[in-house]
């Protein structure tokens, strides 16, 4: 077993919008130690009596602190975390177990869930801890929650099958505990846990089918698996990934491939997420111009899952492609989630006036079609001190985190970059001296990307540069000299000299807009009804929306261009650009004055009738979550 690409150790700084970014997430969100403890507080408490998932906030919401910690450095925000983790551990009980669901009522509903995230927050912690001792302790917590788990749930008398320890989903958010088992077992080694980890993977993710079975088939489609929970279903690979990485087979490696490249194929819309029923697969690859769709879609837990899953797939792989889907849900999907203007969802202060009504730092659902951001908050639940919080609220952190482990990677000769960041990525090179890659742009606004590598010595090595799918006709040049960029491995530019400090790349990208047009299906049979209650979902008729063949969206680059209603008309009135025979639109960046809000790029398309439309970035519009900024990535055309 070997992976194509590999995690490295490198120190990222950058400048403008992504470390906008990092910055305000940082202070927005995980700088609350107050925040910190009312997490916390949920395990000294009965807090989800209900059947509830207050379990899982602590985890996702460290998950992804602990990223981005990893790129701030920041010492204030690693003292916060690790007083977070010390109190989470003296949460536990005698018996080890830390839990939001007493013993009366344990492994039920989203109890598993919920201890799953308490042991990735720890693991995630352990990689930025230098703290041997206090490492030490985190793993004797964890091998004491992990061994009472064990004594519970698996095959044996008195156990209680994994699928069975929930009501919801088939059992697939229970299994979904089998990335953390298998990062405990690469930590400890202990046997049980990898007995355990083959337990779950043995059962396949539900008590009705085998997923892993099906996607090594690859016969069928994730939505037309028998459970269709986006978010879920892509936590258990994201284990399997975990098992693979340390374990090998090529049967699980085929399994994870298969299964990352139906979900491109059938439901990858085009600002980078799944699901236009709510929070399920749903074919959305097709139906994503259906206005008919509803408000509760494009899940940011699933964006961040998605994002986080193709950047292990990357590692795995070498193939760009899933860099590619990164980056397309990095600018269009995650950044549009971000609450910028700190606006309150509507629907808290209209139904529960007694709660402490306050902004959260991301959004839970994202328009495709006209519509508006703000409606609902996912995986709400209100605390027993009357603050309330969400599951995109917690996990959206990982999303920005995951930036400089995806930037720049480490290949069996090299380094490859993913990402186009203007800022420097330091490293450490196979001979052990310090590199620094030095890049300046404009992108994703512009195209033109110079690299400058910064080294003591001379030395060879590889490095390649990704070339976007997008780009049809791409440029490369070192000090000057064209490179050959008609042959790639896998998606990339691959350059193979000795290099010297000062030597400069100069990546030219084919920045034209590109028309995209709904894909016709006429109709299909869906598993995308829910038995609330119950624990499974039931066939559907679903049938193509006939508007949908109306729409139209617009790609520049990786940033899908967005209407508005603040620039000027309607989003609700038909347009018509003009699109040439070639399938590209001539638009015109403008200086930006015509947009009232900040944004990464302001254009004017042309239209049929010889005028204009403004538009801007799907990631900078409809902030205020309001029909005065009613927004549209799939704009109605005449």
């Amino acid at each position: 077993m070997r992976l194509t690409f590999e995690n490295i150790t490198s120190t990222n700084k950058y400048s403008g919008l992504l470390d906008d970014a990092f910055r305000y997430i940082e202070d927005f969100q995980l700088l609350s130690p107050t925040l910190w403890r009312r997490f916390v507080q949920q395990f000294r408490e009965d807090a989800d009596f209900e059947g509830g998932w207050r379990g899982e906030y602590w985890g996702k919401m460290m998950r992804g602190a602990c990223f981005v910690y990893s790129y701030t450095q920041n010492p204030q925000l690693f003292e916060i975390l690790k007083q977070t983790v010390s109190d989470m551990m003296d949460s536990a009980d005698e018996q080890g177990r830390i839990s939001s669901y007493a013993v009366s009522h344990e492994f039920d509903a989203w109890d598993i869930w919920g201890r799953k995230y308490v042991l990735l927050g720890m693991q995630y912690f352990m990689e930025i801890c230098p703290d041997e001792a206090f490492n030490n302790k985190i793993v004797n917590s964890m091998c004491r929650q992990m061994d009472y788990i064990i004594s519970k749930i698996g095959e044996g008398e008195g156990k209680k099958p994994i699928t069975s320890a929930t009501r919801h989903w088939r059992g697939l958010n229970s299994c979904s505990l089998l990335e953390p088992v298998v990062r405990l077992y690469a930590l400890t080694e202990k046997p049980e846990y990898l007995e355990f980890a083959e337990y779950i993977i043995s059962l396949g993710g539900t008590d009705v089918a085998n997923m892993f079975d099906l996607a090594y088939a690859d016969e069928f489609y994730p939505y037309q698996y028998p459970v269709t929970k986006a978010y879920e279903m892509t936590s258990c690979f994201e284990g399997l990934l975990e098992y693979y990485f340390i374990k090998g087979g090529e049967r699980y490696k085929q399994t994870l491939i298969n299964f990352a490249n139906k979900v491109l194929e059938s439901d990858f819309t085009v600002i980078g997420c799944a699901g236009c029923t709510h929070e399920l697969f749903d074919h959305s690859t097709v139906r994503q111009a259906n206005t008919t769709n509803g408000d509760t879609m494009q899940e940011t837990c699933v964006t961040v899952t998605l994002m986080k899953f193709f950047y292990r797939m990357n590692l795995l792989t070498g193939d760009s492609r899933y860099a590619d889907a990164f980056e397309i849900s990095l600018y269009n999907a995650y950044l549009g989630a971000i609450n910028t203007e700190k606006v309150i969802e509507p629907m808290i202060a209209r139904e529960h006036p007694d709660w402490a009504i306050e902004p959260l730092p991301f959004d839970s659902y994202s328009p495709l079609t006209a519509g508006t951001r703000g409606n609902g908050v996912g995986g709400l639940k209100v605390m027993s001190d009357k603050h309330y919080y969400g599951c995109c609220a917690c996990i959206g952190a990982a999303g920005i985190g995951m930036v400089p482990k995806m930037h720049l990677v480490k290949k069996e000769s090299g380094l490859a970059m993913n990402l186009f960041i203007s800022g420097t990525v330091e490293t450490i090179s196979s001979s052990g001296q310090r590199v620094v890659f030095e890049t300046e742009t404009e992108y994703p606004k512009a195209g033109v990307v110079k690299v400058k590598i910064h080294l003591a010595e001379a030395e060879a090595f590889d490095f390649s540069l990704r070339r976007p799918y997008w780009s049809k006709e791409t440029k490369v040049s070192v000090n000057g000299q064209m490179q050959d960029v008609t042959h790639l491995e896998n998606g990339y530019i691959a350059m193979n000299r000795t290099w010297v400090d000062g030597d400069e790349i100069l990546l030219e990208l084919d920045m034209r807009a590109e028309a995209i047009r709904p894909i016709p299906y006429g109709t299909q049979i869906l598993m995308n009804e829910v038995v609330w209650g119950h624990n499974y979902v039931i066939p559907t008729f679903d049938k193509e929306d006939p508007i949908a063949k109306n729409h139209l969206a617009i790609r520049r680059g990786p940033i899908m261009l967005a209407q508005e209603n603040r620039l000027g008309y309607s989003v609700d009135e038909p347009v018509a650009p003009l699109v040439g025979e070639d399938g590209y639109v001539d638009v015109v960046i403008t200086d930006g004055s015509t947009a009232p809000y900040p944004h990464i790029i302001e254009a004017k398309i042309p239209t049929a009738e010889g005028g204009y439309f403004t538009v801007t970035d799907y990631a900078s519009a409809g902030k205020l979550w309001t029909e005065e900024s009613k927004m549209a990535v799939w704009m109605l055309t005449k």
